[in-house]
């Protein structure tokens, strides 16, 4: 993607806080813009680092009561968030990170209509997937009819959605397609992007077959599934893809509420698929005929980390690749025992020690979000989410993985099922909860400022200890494309306060390839904060 188009994204994330016309001191904390758009701005939580937003009904009357591991971003930081009734239409909605306003971007019935791909009696029940970012949209699929039974085979089969960052439009892509869906009566629970060969893949529920759609030519196609998988079972909510473009899948839960008596054997280790052996099998062992989940990449795509729904965390390397069980959190079962509690809420620090993670639906004992050590395997419980809110932290269910902003906020819906109130969004500074909560003594900002020449970073508070941060430096070439993107750790020394970096150390490309530089401090989610000074621009 080029470095001009970063930028304009970001312009034009500025224009429609400037269109917007709603945050002023005193402004209403919701409405309707001139376009007919319905927006929500954000309220303090209970404690300092968190703020909360209630999704806004459709422009149709549609009301987003639900919303299952529906939770995204953008290379810009805007957070996209899924909402959906469960029952007839699924919508999209963007916050913004340059005004912090939650705004509808469409739904799947309006788009279907626009293209004329509405059938009458057409219904799409979710977007059960987490919103995928890929050069300038945001992608979705239809899930309708979810149950473990026949009942898929009676709808038309799901569609591809697409948001449109350039344009401000969400698309019915499958309206291009055969038939104007993806697949006949597949419906498709989990979407994954394969960036390199720019591919999207989707897996279908209840007969976990995996289809791709090639996003250039606009076409969709059902790969299928290992011939071991019969039957109905519980399909993943996590898949991924390696950089030699091989995707990795699995199926199954112990569960008693989904189980199906699928055999153990062939669920209790990772499956995969790839162009030159079609399905195939790893050696990469789970606790159980658990499938994946939940996970997230660290910041350059080296390491993996995922957990099923119990909390059992697993870290992949794709160099070799390896698999390694990490451990699970020291969850308080309650009277109904450990298998009540779900994982749906899982962010990985950018400094990849720490995983922030869920526990819900377990109705002996409140939400709660757990910190889990990566060296280590201890964990604790960071807090309850009845700490948080009044309204939003006692809510039955919250999901959201992968979900962080450019601040170090990590965001995660709360919902509870039919109760014909619309969804909560919650964000979270893990660093600025601390702190609120004692755990930390003191709020640490870092910012930078270019002088003579040189990169100045600064840092706030005590200088009594060392301090290791974070940054991303965005190469660019005389055509303003992005030559590469190279990540670094700089150190503050017991006793300092100010760093002077000369930008040439940091280059990872020779001059003649590189004419200019966009330097970001990145927030570490765990010991420090970043400030209005972020990043600079430099020759």
């Amino acid at each position: 993607m080029k470095i001009f188009n970063k930028i304009i994204l970001l312009l034009f994330t500025a224009l429609l806080l400037i269109i917007s016309g709603c945050t002023s001191a005193g402004a209403p904390s919701s409405g309707v813009d001139e376009n007919g758009v319905p927006w929500v701005s954000q309220r303090p939580g209970k404690l300092d680092g968190v703020s909360i937003w209630k999704l806004p009904s459709a422009p149709s009357g549609s009301r987003p009561d639900q919303s299952w591991l529906a939770l995204g971003s953008d290379p810009m930081g805007n957070i996209y968030i899924s909402g959906h009734d469960h029952q007839t239409n699924s919508m999209l909605y963007q916050l913004n990170q340059q005004d912090s306003i939650l705004r509808w971007v469409g739904d799947a019935r309006q788009a279907s209509l626009d293209a004329d791909n509405w059938q009458n009696g057409e219904t799409a029940e979710k977007f059960h997937t987490r919103p995928i970012f890929h050069e300038g949209r945001v992608y979705v699929a239809t899930l309708d009819k979810s149950s473990m039974d026949n009942a898929y085979r009676s709808t038309r089969g799901f569609h591809w959605y697409a948001y449109d960052l350039f344009s401000n439009d969400f698309i019915d892509l499958s309206a291009e397609e055969p038939n104007g869906v993806g697949a006949e009566s597949l419906q498709i629970v989990t979407i994954q992007i394969d960036p390199i060969n720019n591919l999207l893949y989707g897996m279908s529920i209840p007969e976990n077959k995996v289809v791709r759609y090639d996003i250039e030519q606009g076409l969709t196609t059902v790969l299928g599934k290992p011939e071991a998988w019969t039957g109905y079972f519980y399909s993943n909510r996590y898949m991924w893809v390696d950089s030699r473009g091989r995707l990795y899948i699995s199926g199954g839960t112990q569960r008693n509420q989904w189980n199906q008596q699928e055999p153990v054997d062939v669920l209790d280790h990772i499956w995969f698929y790839d162009d030159e052996h079609g399905f195939g099998e790893t050696s990469f062992m789970l606790q159980g005929a658990n499938s994946i989940e939940v996970g997230q990449w660290d910041k350059e795509h080296q390491s993996l980390y995922v957990s099923d729904d119990q909390g059992n965390i697993y870290r992949f390397e794709d160099e070799g690749p390896s698999w390694t069980y990490l451990g699970r959190p020291n969850f308080y079962a309650g009277e109904s025992g450990r298998n009540k509690n779900k994982t749906w809420v899982f962010n990985l620090s950018a400094d990849e020690e720490k995983i922030y993670i869920g526990r819900s639906d377990n109705f002996d004992i409140a939400n709660e979000i757990w910190e889990f050590d990566i060296a280590s395997g201890d964990s604790y419980k960071l807090c309850s989410l009845r700490e948080l809110d009044s309204r939003a932290g006692y809510k039955d269910f919250i999901t959201g993985y992968d979900s962080w902003d450019n601040q170090g906020n990590f965001y995660m819906s709360a919902f509870a099922m039919f109760d014909r109130e619309n969804v909560y969004m919650m964000g979270i500074n893990p660093v600025r909860l601390k702190l609120a909560k004692g755990i930390i003594s003191e709020l640490i900002e870092v910012n930078v400022q270019t002088v003579d020449g040189a990169l100045q970073i600064s840092r706030s508070g005590s200088t009594e200890n060392s301090l290791e941060i974070l940054y991303q430096t965005d190469y660019l070439n005389t055509s303003d494309d992005l030559v590469g993107s190279a990540y670094g750790e700089l150190l503050f020394a017991t006793g300092e306060s100010l760093l002077m970096v000369d930008p040439d150390e940091l280059s990872a490309f020779s001059e003649s390839q590189t004419t200019g530089l966009l330097f970001s401090l990145i927030a570490d989610g765990n010991d420090y904060v970043v400030g209005i000074n972020q990043s600079v621009e430099m020759e």
